[in-house]
């Protein structure tokens, strides 16, 4: 039978065991680079383990956000298939090592993203006033997704989508002028080749400049062109601020004024590659 003191040192080194064992495990390693799985998250393989890395202090668009896909290419360009050092600082929710990432030429991972305009300071976890030094000089530069004024941060997004990503606006105005068409998923890429028709049922050309469009996270692309007396016109949207999402979204079309004239919905059962989802026929 153990003594309470005999009982108290094997409790007292399995406590020192442990600390040493947490410590060890917050010690630099490398691993390759073997996924990337958005902007700010990376896979690499570390003693034949695969291990997830939240990059810390960062937050990227999401993948079905606007700049989402640039922003993975931009982390793929710079990690893919690399030897990188990771410096762990903890766990997130979903257990992912959080951690600052350098990469083989010494540059660390998560300040190039900001730096390059891809991503943001993320204010609420990080204190690291460094990160929005960055974050202020690409958006003066209008780097990346700074190119957009007014780009939606993340943690936005991802609130819009926790409320069902139902739109902020009142009831349909309508004055003859409507989306008419979208194409989610066309053959090939999707950013900068999906597209919208808009409809003018009206007996006037209807001037498109200061009109938009708004998904239901809050993105906006901006319109132009004339659409021309009771006809259509269709605009690629070349610029990606707001991508229609490939598993059903809402779309609404905003006049000068604010005011709603039209809002379409749409579901992933409808889009097929290359093929027009329509609207009112």
């Amino acid at each position: 039978m153990l003594h309470s003191k005999q009982k108290l040192g094997i409790m007292t080194w399995a406590m020192v065991s442990l600390a040493a064992a947490s410590i060890a495990a917050a010690e630099p390693f490398t691993g390759q680079v073997v996924r990337v799985k958005d902007g700010d998250t990376i896979v690499v393989l570390h003693e034949n383990k695969q291990i997830d890395i939240r990059l810390e202090g960062i937050d990227c668009p999401e993948l079905h956000q606007a700049y989402g896909q640039k922003a993975k290419q931009a982390t793929s360009s710079l990690t893919r298939g690399k030897t990188v050092t990771i410096h762990p600082t903890g766990t997130d929710r979903y257990e992912r090592t959080l951690a600052n990432v350098i990469l083989p030429d010494g540059r660390n991972l998560n300040q190039e993203l900001v730096r390059q305009g891809w991503g943001w300071w993320f204010r609420k976890y990080s204190r690291d006033q460094g990160m929005g030094k960055l974050e202020a000089e690409a958006r003066a530069a209008k780097r990346g997704l700074w190119a957009d004024p007014n780009p939606t941060p993340p943690w936005d997004w991802r609130a819009a989508q926790k409320d069902n990503g139902k739109p902020v606006m009142g009831e349909v105005v309508a004055n003859g002028v409507a989306v008419v068409a979208l194409l989610p998923d066309p053959a090939g890429r999707d950013e900068g080749n999906e597209a919208v028709e808009i409809g003018n049922s009206t007996d006037k050309p209807v001037d498109l400049a200061g009109w938009k469009l708004r998904d239901r996270a809050g993105n906006e692309y901006r319109l132009a062109g004339t659409v021309a007396t009771r006809g259509r016109l269709r605009i690629v949207m070349t610029t990606p601020t707001m991508p229609l999402n490939n598993d059903g979204d809402t779309v609404l079309l905003i006049s000068p004024d604010g005011a709603l004239r039209s809002r379409v919905e749409y579901t992933g059962k409808q889009v097929r590659t290359g093929e027009w989802v329509e609207f009112g026929r």
